[in-house]
């Protein structure tokens, strides 16, 4: 299971293009503020779950894995 989250897997939650890249662009900011300094580049495009979990009060989905 990722522990981290893009944009897309935002978008699976219903959220439109434009929502997910804000949604993005604010965690980025918190753990900018929290100093977490290497999200502060453009071309992260991946940030841990539980911040944007913390965000929308929500939790995504447990991935299940099909063996076989």
């Amino acid at each position: 299971m990722m522990n981290t989250v893009t944009k897309y897997d935002i978008m699976k939650l219903g959220f439109t293009l434009t929502q997910s890249q804000r949604i993005m662009r604010e965690a980025k900011a918190r753990l900018v503020q929290q100093g977490c300094t290497f999200y502060a580049g453009q071309k992260v495009s991946r940030v841990p779950k539980h911040t944007v979990e913390n965000m929308l009060n929500l939790e995504f989905e447990k991935e299940v894995v099909k063996l076989g």
